[in-house]
């Protein structure tokens, strides 16, 4: 897929809020409680996005946070995104999803609703999502699968949990779950000040693909799939082939990915075929490509990348 081929997005990922429950140890931003970003996105102005987003022919969006059930408007935003035919996907952290919620999530135009649960015990969960309930989560994923609606158990690995993710396997496929979906540690955002608790080796890696290999023998009716790239390895891969998916975080502004501190539109500014040519230039400009070239060098320099600053394009 070449995207300076495309004339529109294949997906909009859209960081509904900051604000979250929890404080987990390798959050990407870091989110957590009254970490909402200055100047985020109004209802109103989410739903002016919503009717551009589907005017502009963008086929899939995806709502996260920080905790994206959190966000006042997150309603009001996700109907108007399946009422125009537009599929959608949730990443949440469940803490919030009872039966009622499930019914409500059910009746959306959803690709899926992705859950993390990252251990098979209320201890190692509690660990790694700190201020978050194993129980809540687990029940969040039970609910909506009564509903119909396609779970994915995402499980970030860490030192704290490795132990636990075959057992983390089993536990997703006995809740009905369509996916687990499981990746490299970022060295990003909180997991940069954790990083000597949760970091892992290719020793850890190499285990982790043994336990998939194994499960997805074992569980045929569940995909079960490991994220190959570590932060820069993604850097790496995205710097030759940009993924057609624009990054908007909560107040408006659209970055290339987490791991890039630059900012190449803005909602609140510029027009959806603006951002997404201004989208397309970023991939291509110089400063991108040094910026992977010095994080590629000195991994620590990835502490700057939520430092986010206007890159002209």
């Amino acid at each position: 897929m070449n995207i300076f081929e495309l004339d529109s997005p294949l997906m909009w990922a859209w960081h509904l809020t900051n604000e979250c429950n929890m404080l987990c140890i390798h959050c990407l931003w870091p989110s957590g409680p009254r970490m909402k970003f200055q100047n985020e996105l109004s209802t109103a102005e989410s739903l002016d996005l919503c009717k551009k987003i589907a005017d502009f022919g963008i086929p899939y969006v995806a709502l996260s946070g920080g905790e994206p059930l959190l966000y006042p408007g997150f309603w009001e935003v996700s109907r108007c995104i399946s009422d125009n035919a537009m599929q959608l996907k949730i990443e949440s952290n469940g803490q919030f999803i009872d039966k009622e919620t499930a019914v409500r999530l059910s009746k959306l135009n959803l690709k899926s609703v992705q859950i993390s649960i990252d251990g098979a015990s209320p201890k190692t969960f509690s660990l790694v999502r700190q201020g978050g309930s194993f129980e809540k989560a687990v029940s969040a994923v039970k609910y909506l699968v009564e509903e119909g609606v396609d779970v994915e158990i995402v499980f970030v690995p860490t030192k704290l949990n490795i132990n636990e993710i075959e057992k983390t396997i089993d536990l997703a496929y006995s809740l009905g779950a369509k996916a687990f979906l499981t990746q490299k540690t970022m060295y990003l955002g909180r997991a940069i000040s954790n990083w000597k608790n949760i970091g892992l080796n290719n020793e850890d890696y190499a285990y982790i693909s043994t336990v998939i290999n194994k499960k997805s023998k074992e569980y045929k009716n569940m995909k079960i799939l490991f994220y190959p790239y570590d932060s820069i390895e993604e850097l790496q891969h995205y710097i030759q082939y940009p993924p057609a998916s624009p990054l908007m975080i909560s107040n408006g502004k659209v970055i290339l990915t987490t791991s890039i501190p630059y900012v190449v539109a803005d909602v609140r500014k510029h027009s959806m075929e603006e951002i997404w040519e201004r989208y397309k230039k970023g991939w291509r400009h110089p400063k991108v490509k040094e910026w992977v070239e010095e994080v590629t060098k000195n991994p620590e320099k990835l502490s700057l990348a939520h430092n986010f600053v206007d890159l002209s394009v």
